[in-house]
């Protein structure tokens, strides 16, 4: 695995976009999603603003599309939702450069889904068990503006001092 997180280390051209819920702190009184709406919102938004950044420097205007492991309920879920976004935009965001909806694959046969889970998995287990190697390789491809990390975000309570927290403060 860390041989694997080192060739994404290296990957200038990649990004990193991520939305870590601690269910604990998550209250429906705080955000009016459930914590799976809610984290989609939050990516959905930061990689419509990292596309909007990179239009502006390039010739032609720069497009994205979403990825998901498959799963028939998410699916329909997450596709309802993407809908809902193109048409109104998220709570920060118009989406005009993430085009349609997710597609949705069966992991297991695509390469890059495999690559975002172990990404997934390094972010998980740095958050619930300190584990290191694997993270902070992973986590040098993190979308980030001015040294500050805009691409990953953990919803937890507040003061938490974790690398990702840390990472997102000036």
């Amino acid at each position: 695995m860390l041989e694997l997180g080192q060739c994404v280390a290296n990957w200038g051209f990649a990004r990193l976009f991520a939305e870590c819920v601690d269910k604990i702190s998550f209250t429906p009184s705080r955000v009016a999603l459930t914590p799976d709406e809610g984290a989609l919102e939050q990516v959905v938004s930061r990689f419509e603003h990292y596309l909007a950044i990179t239009s502006r420097s390039a010739e032609f205007r720069t497009h994205g599309l979403l990825i998901h492991d498959n799963n028939p309920t998410v699916a329909k879920k997450h596709t309802e939702m993407m809908q809902k976004f193109h048409k109104a935009g998220t709570l920060w965001t118009d989406i005009t450069h993430i085009m349609e909806t997710p597609l949705f694959v069966n992991s297991q046969l695509t390469s890059m889904v495999q690559i975002a889970d172990l990404c997934s998995y390094a972010l998980r287990r740095n958050l619930e068990n300190q584990e290191n190697a694997l993270f902070d390789l992973v986590f040098r491809r993190a979308d980030r503006k001015d040294g500050r990390v805009v691409g990953v975000r953990h919803f937890t309570r507040p003061g938490c001092q974790c690398k990702i927290c840390a990472g997102r403060v000036r």
